[in-house]
């Protein structure tokens, strides 16, 4: 369609910012989207707020930049969702979607014809990252979680995407930068698309502050100029890159009692936590099994089999 930025029903002509509901694919469902099509030709940026609906501090930087940022500013074009899972926002839950019990961020790219969130994450695919040239996905920690910022980039994919994927990463200004394989999240889902592009943790607990937003913003406006979107010299700041992050979930239920929190430095054989029971009996004790440093707790006192504990990197 030319220089016009269609997704879904909602179409922006040059110069023009769009706001609306595009419809989740065989639903009567939709989510609300912004569409800034700039002055001039460039680069088509997506980013994506509330995937997870209990990570408010990425939901309102989304609807704040679809507010602020203006098309006489921007060199190409901008996809910004907010939020992506509006039915989990509303119910207050941890990860999962009320209509199906599904975490989006594990069904990627999704299925037009399969359950509601496999249908949301279709349409994230085919009508948001799946029309753009880098895409941006804002998380925090949710109800259940205590983390320190960090920034992951999808480490498969075409090395060029990988490289551009790491760089811009490090422009958000967050000290812990990370790799991921995953295939099946929001990012590993573009990447194996070819669209390059990495996802931010800033916030904790399900709660959000106005200090957190503000890291947000200035963090993705500097990634903006970085990409060229924006007008400005990107700032650059010191960064420690990790291949991976590692995690360990629990192996019982109960009551789970940490005994480290974000930004711990940790040695192998330090103990992490245990799991009690109602008694106070414990059930199971967790120990480092390498040296790292915690970038993640689970903040719950209940936990399940399988639930995520901590990671590290």
């Amino acid at each position: 369609m030319g220089n016009l930025l269609d997704v879904g029903s909602l179409i922006a002509e040059p110069g023009t910012k769009v706001q609306g509901f595009v419809k989740i694919v065989n639903t009567d469902y939709a989510i609300p989207v912004t569409l800034i099509n700039g002055h001039k030709e460039g680069k088509t940026i997506s980013i994506t707020g509330g995937v997870h609906g209990g990570e408010y501090p990425g939901i309102e930087t989304s609807i704040r930049l679809a507010k602020i940022i203006e098309p006489k500013d921007v060199t190409g074009k901008l996809i910004i969702v907010h939020p992506a899972n509006v039915e989990s926002f509303f119910a207050k839950l941890q990860y999962v979607n009320p209509l199906d019990g599904k975490n989006l961020n594990r069904v990627f790219p999704g299925i037009a014809t399969g359950t509601f969130t496999e249908k949301l994450a279709y349409t994230i695919s085919t009508e948001v990252y799946g029309k753009s040239d880098f895409y941006i996905d804002m998380h925090g920690g949710d109800i259940h979680e205590s983390l320190i910022p960090f920034v992951i980039y999808p480490r498969i994919g075409k090395d060029e995407n990988i490289k551009l994927s790491k760089e811009a990463a490090s422009m958000v200004g967050i000290k812990y930068v990370l790799g991921s394989l995953s295939e099946t999240g929001s990012i590993g889902s573009a990447a194996l698309k070819g669209v390059p592009g990495f996802l931010v943790e800033i916030g904790r607990d399900g709660l959000w502050s106005e200090d957190e937003v503000a890291v947000y913003i200035d963090g993705l406006l500097n990634v903006l100029k970085y990409l060229k979107v924006l007008e400005g010299v990107p700032k650059t700041c010191d960064i420690e890159y990790f291949d991976s992050m590692k995690g360990k979930n629990a192996e019982e239920k109960g009551l789970w009692y940490p005994s480290i929190k974000p930004g711990d430095k940790v040695l192998i054989g330090d103990k992490l936590g245990e799991i009690r029971d109602f008694f106070t009996n414990i059930l199971g004790e967790y120990y480092a099994t390498e040296d790292g440093v915690v970038l993640y707790v689970a903040s719950s006192l209940s936990i399940n089999v399988g639930d995520p504990l901590y990671a590290w990197a």
